[in-house]
């Protein structure tokens, strides 16, 4: 067994109250503390708490693969319709929303008509008040890469435009 107090290897440890710490420790550790006649219980499992943080931690830090996503969400090209129209079904004016989701009546109105294209937190804010989805999921185009030695030039573009005509 091992002293806690001062690590060296015994064949026997005492329980021993060290400021208000109850350690195992050898013989010669003792003198510093107050002997405790039971034994330590020691927990076999971590508590839930520690659990759960070192369980978000390895999910945090395992690496994503973004291709297995099918996609990534974009903002819909429809946005400002969507947002109008949810507005006024809900029966609001571009003040009502305005001050729901805390911006100014202006930029509801450059919303609406495509003036503007909102930020990511603007989007969840909208999301959340209007009950729609302004974000969608595309998926990825693959293009071929090409070759250095393929590469166009502008021969081959004014050939391009000869054979469209």
């Amino acid at each position: 067994m091992i002293c806690e107090l001062c690590g060296a290897e015994v064949p026997r440890t005492k329980n021993v109250a060290i400021e208000s710490t109850v350690l195992s420790v050898c013989a010669s550790c003792a003198k510093f503390g107050d002997e405790v006649m039971t034994p330590v219980v020691r927990r076999t499992s971590m508590p839930p708490v520690i659990a759960q943080r070192l369980e978000a931690r390895s999910r945090r830090l395992t690496p994503r693969d973004v291709y297995a996503q099918g996609g990534e969400e974009e903002l819909a090209d429809d946005f400002s319709a969507r947002i109008r129209r949810a507005r006024e079904e809900r029966g609001w004016k571009q003040a009502d929303l305005g001050a729901k989701i805390n911006e100014k009546v202006s930029v509801i109105a450059k919303l609406e008509s495509s003036t503007i294209t909102p930020g990511d937190a603007l989007v969840r804010k909208l999301e959340r008040e209007l009950g729609i989805r302004l974000k969608e999921r595309v998926q990825p185009i693959a293009a071929k890469k090409q070759s250095a030695s393929a590469a166009l030039t502008l021969g081959d573009l004014v050939k391009m435009q000869g054979e469209s005509r």
